[in-house]
């Protein structure tokens, strides 16, 4: 095809005919209709409609807007401001469950995702967590509070026999010779039952008149096992 030099446009006469464009070549006008063919054009805002296939080469454009294009492998590109991209179906490189955890952030999909998980259940952080039924192992610490009851590493208290007892540790030293009528249950064995040791220093007794279910008379440095249910309120003795 020979090379087609624009050196001037005569002015349109009003016979001109639509899409058609009269151009000079070697001192003869020509006549080009319905198409123009240019080399490394420069385009500017065009309105190519539905592009259903063909190559675009060597051109630029600002603000140009394809629809349904069919670009093929791009070389280079920016997509800082493109939207929609679809996690599950257009991101590549994904681990199993990610792509799901990343649509729907529940703690069941984080732990699908995850591959050295333990446990079921909900997520959980450092701060004040809620475990069901854990299964700690050997853990380091110097005390473990359940409410108002406190497991602790230091050495039994000391509390004093008297008319009602509360003691706060699993095991305690009860001194003194007066009657017990009530101990206090301690949360939480008070909502959910559960044992105390009581090793007396003293010969006190206890009475059946208050939350202890029978008498019985305390032996001095014999451990005694009190232990509370709570559908009868009531603490049972190891011995009497």
């Amino acid at each position: 095809m020979a090379t087609i030099a624009i050196s001037s446009l005569p002015v349109a006469t009003a016979a001109a005919t639509t899409d058609v464009l009269p151009i000079v070549q070697g001192g003869t006008t020509k006549q080009l209709t319905n198409a123009l063919l240019f080399t490394s054009p420069t385009l500017v805002t065009p309105a190519l409609g539905t592009v259903a296939s063909g190559n675009i080469s060597a051109c630029t454009s600002n603000g140009m807007v394809m629809v349904a294009p069919a670009l093929g492998t791009p070389a280079s590109g920016t997509l800082s401001n493109c939207t929609g991209l679809p996690i599950a179906t257009g991101v590549s490189g994904l681990g199993t469950g990610v792509a799901t955890f990343l649509a729907t952030p529940s703690s069941t999909n984080l732990r699908t995702a995850l591959t050295d998980e333990t446990g079921t259940g909900s997520a959980v952080f450092a701060t004040t967590p809620t475990l069901v039924t854990p299964v700690i192992g050997a853990a380091t610490g110097t005390s473990l509070s359940l409410s108002s009851f406190s497991a602790v590493s230091a050495a039994a208290p000391t509390i004093a026999s008297a008319t009602t007892i509360a003691p706060t540790t699993p095991i305690a030293f009860v001194s003194g010779t007066t009657a017990v009528v009530n101990i206090t249950a301690a949360a939480p064995i008070s909502t959910g039952g559960g044992t105390i040791t009581l090793i007396p220093t003293g010969a006190f007794t206890w009475t059946a008149a208050g939350n202890i279910a029978v008498l019985g008379t305390a032996v001095v440095n014999r451990a005694l096992t009190m232990t509370y249910d709570v559908t009868t309120t009531k603490w049972y003795p190891s011995y009497v």
